[in-house]
C-alpha cells in the first residue's frame, strides 16, 4: 500500500485554503454536478453526484485562497486555466489517470514550486506551468503480482464473485480512494465473467503477472472509466469490455497479440482506439456501436479486418496505419463514409498506386507514426 497515492473517492476533490474557509469553484465547469462543499478539520471536500472525468475550463480560476488541491483517480483531463491565478496554491496532486493538462492550467501560481506529473500525461498545454515551477515525471504505480487495484463510485469494497482470477482471493480492502484485491498467489488470468455487470467499479489496474482477460470479464461495467494493463497481457477474449459505456482511458500495453470479437463494443465514451503492434486481425464487431469514436490507430501487423468491426461508428473519421505496405484492402475499412487514411509519409504514393486503394487516392494522407497520439 505504501506506493499508492492517498486520493479522494472518485466523486470528490480535496483541498485546503489559506484562511480555513470554503472555496467556491465554478461549478458548471466539471463533468459532474456539485452536490456539496464542506470544510472541516482542516480539509475541504467537494462532492459530486458521480465520478469525475474532467476538470473543466477555469474551474478554480483566481481562487486566491486555494492552497492545495487533490484530484481523484479517474480524472482524464485538466482543462485550460483550471487553477490559473491561484497565487496561494503550493501543492497539487495529479492522479495516474490524467492524460491531458491544458494551456495555462497552473499559470500565475506564484507559490507552486514543484509538481509531479504521471507518465500517463500525453499532452501538456502551452504555458501550463510557470517557469519557476519544477515539473517532474513519475512512473505510474502498479500492483504487486498477487493484487488487482480498483476504485468505485461509492468508495466501498466491491462485492466480488467467486473465482475472479486463477488464485484464491484472500483480502478485499478499500482505503485512500483505492481498492485492493489480494490473492494467495500471483495471478495470470482474469477469469470469465469476473466483474460482469459490476455497476460501481470505475477503474481497474492489472499487475504485471496477468497474461489474459477472459470472456465478459468486465462486460456491462457501465461506470468503468479507466483500464490499465501491462505489456504482459497477451490476449483479451470476446466481449471482455462490451457495454462499458463510460470507458475513456484504455492502456492495453504493448504485448497484446489477440483481441476477441465485440471485446469493446458499445464503449460509448471511447474517442480513440490503439490496436497494439502484435495484433494481426481486428475481430468481428471489435468497436461496434462505439458511437463517439473518431480515430483508430492500426498497428503495423494488422493484415485482416473482419466484418462489423466498426459497425455504427458514425463519428469515426480517421484511420492511422503504421504499415508502409498496403497489406490489407480498402474494402476492409468503411471508407464509403468519407473517412481518411493516414499512412507513413514515404508510403503515400505506394498506397495511392496500389490496385486496392487507387480509387480512394484523395483520402490518403501522410503522417509521422511517432506523433500519432499527439
Amino acid at each position: 500500500m505504501e506506493n499508492i497515492q492517498t486520493l479522494p473517492s472518485a466523486n470528490q476533490i480535496w483541498y485546503t485554503s489559506s484562511d480555513g474557509a470554503v472555496i467556491n469553484p465554478s461549478a458548471r465547469y466539471f463533468s459532474a454536478r456539485l452536490v456539496s462543499n464542506t470544510y472541516e478539520q482542516g480539509w475541504g471536500v467537494i462532492t459530486f453526484n458521480k465520478p469525475l472525468t474532467d476538470i473543466g475550463w477555469n474551474a478554480f480560476f483566481e481562487c486566491k485562497t486555494l492552497k492545495s488541491v487533490v484530484f481523484p483517480l479517474g480524472v482524464v483531463e485538466i482543462a485550460n486555466g483550471v487553477c490559473k491565478g491561484c497565487t496561494a496554491l503550493d501543492k497539487v496532486v495529479i492522479p495516474d489517470s490524467v492524460t491531458k493538462i491544458g494551456d495555462e492550467a497552473f499559470a500565475l501560481c506564484d507559490a507552486l514550486q514543484s509538481v509531479s506529473i504521471p507518465e500517463s500525461v500525453e499532452n501538456i498545454g502551452k504555458d501550463a506551468f510557470d517557469s519557476h515551477t519544477q515539473v517532474t515525471r513519475r512512473a505510474k504505480s502498479m500492483p504487486a503480482d498477487n493484487e488487482i487495484w480498483y476504485s468505485t463510485t461509492d468508495d466501498k469494497p466491491l462485492e466480488i464473485n467467486v473465482g475472479i482470477a486463477d488464485a484464491e482471493l484472500e483480502q478485499n480492502i478499500y482505503q485512500n480512494g483505492v481498492g485492493i484485491l489480494r490473492f494467495g498467489a500471483y495471478i495470470s488470468t482474469i477469469s470469465k465473467n469476473a466483474f460482469y455487470d459490476c455497476k460501481t467499479i470505475t477503474s481497474v489496474t492489472f499487475p504485471r503477472s496477468v497474461t489474459s482477460v477472459g470472456e465478459h470479464a468486465f462486460s456491462g461495467c457501465t461506470e468503468l472509466v479507466r483500464v490499465t494493463m501491462t505489456d504482459s497481457v497477451k490476449s483479451i477474449a470476446a466481449f471482455a469490455f462490451e457495454g462499458c459505456r463510460s470507458l475513456k482511458i484504455l492502456d492495453l500495453g504493448e504485448g497484446v497479440e489477440s483481441i476477441g470479437e465485440y471485446a469493446f463494443a458499445r464503449c460509448l465514451s471511447l474517442k480513440s482506439f490503439v490496436v497494439p503492434e502484435r495484433v494481426q486481425c481486428i475481430a468481428e464487431g471489435l468497436l461496434s456501436n462505439c458511437t463517439n469514436i473518431t480515430k483508430v490507430y492500426l498497428g503495423s501487423s494488422v493484415s485482416k479486418i473482419e466484418q462489423y468491426a466498426f459497425e455504427r461508428c458514425r463519428t469515426l473519421q480517421e484511420f492511422y496505419c503504421k504499415s508502409t505496405q498496403p497489406i490489407f484492402g480498402a474494402d476492409m475499412l468503411p471508407l464509403s463514409m468519407g473517412m481518411r487514411l493516414y499512412v507513413p509519409q514515404d508510403a503515400v504514393e505506394r498506397y495511392k498506386l496500389s490496385e486496392s486503394w487507387s480509387q480512394y487516392a484523395e483520402r490518403i494522407f501522410g503522417y509521422t507514426p511517432e506523433e500519432q497520439h499527439a
